[in-house]
């Protein structure tokens, strides 16, 4: 019996091993090129996908903060320029008052240097109300009060044209404040609107039809908080491309909302804001009546 070694690549039958004798798998040349083409180009577009979408996050924030800046900075110059107009027309109102008092004051009253005083000390304080960013209606009726008192104090006949020229100076002030809006005394005062004024063909398409849509209320009223790209406003209306713009063009043809640029954010009006607001005084009001 032959007791000769088994060799390697031979099995008992004498045969060689097949899975021995195979050759080992080659390296990466050995693979067909078509399987590496695709797997490097698909790795190749995945990743400059990829860089595309944070390229372009980059671009957008970066876009975003350069928006952020020059609004800061030109609210800045607004604000720098507002008090600088302010500044003489303060000046401007205290020294009509000072006029108006010395001159039309009666001259025959033993109390006129008092008064005169008083009612000088008064109004220069309520002309530097002018010079505020914003007067509430407890400050104005503090300095009402304090003039119908005096009126009240008054004890000789003449002390009404005084008092009556100093009310009337004080009113011209307060008119100039609700015309710089800086101040809205309607809540204070009771006053209805005039209803006989409304022109319903001009409420209706510049008020009425601009926040008849949901979208379009949503939209203001996100904006009323912070301004918003098209894309956020996308999101937040679930509107595409032309419907989204079809919204926004009816916001921005009635002067509700602004673009800052071709590109730029969408922003709300004072108009937008004031319209926000009397719907929520409606609704308040309505919800009061139920």
């Amino acid at each position: 019996m032959n007791s000769e070694p088994l060799t390697e690549g031979q099995n008992l039958g004498g045969k060689k091993n097949q899975s021995a004798s195979r050759e080992p798998i080659g390296p990466l040349e050995s693979i067909p090129d078509y399987f590496l083409k695709y797997d490097v180009e698909s790795n190749y577009f995945e990743e400059l996908h990829s860089i595309k979408e944070e390229v372009t996050s980059l671009r957008n924030e970066f876009s975003r903060f350069l928006q952020r800046t020059n609004q800061q900075h030109i609210d800045s110059m607004v604000e720098d320029m507002r008090k600088s107009f302010m500044r003489p027309m303060v000046d401007y109102l205290c020294e009509d008052a000072s006029d108006r008092m010395s001159n039309q004051m009666t001259r025959d009253c033993g109390m006129r240097e008092l008064c005169e005083t008083t009612f000088k000390d008064i109004l220069h304080e309520t002309a530097g109300l002018v010079g505020k960013g914003r007067v509430d209606s407890a400050t104005v009726k503090i300095y009402r009060d304090r003039i119908e008192k005096l009126k009240k104090e008054a004890k000789k006949p003449q002390c009404s044209k005084c008092i009556s020229e100093a009310s009337n100076l004080f009113e011209k002030q307060v008119k100039l404040m609700r015309s710089l809006q800086i101040y809205e005394d309607r809540e204070e005062k009771g006053e209805k609107s005039d209803i006989s004024a409304i022109k319903p063909d001009r409420i209706v398409t510049e008020v009425c039809e601009p926040v008849a849509n949901k979208q379009r209320l949503l939209m203001l009223k996100a904006l009323s908080g912070e301004s918003k790209t098209f894309s956020e406003l996308s999101k937040l209306t679930g509107l595409r491309g032309g419907n989204l713009l079809f919204h926004l063009q009816k916001l921005l043809d009635t002067g509700m909302v602004l673009q800052r640029s071709e590109r730029g954010d969408y922003i709300i009006t004072r108009k937008g804001y004031s319209t926000l607001q009397g719907l929520s005084r409606i609704y308040s009001e309505i919800e009061l009546t139920e």
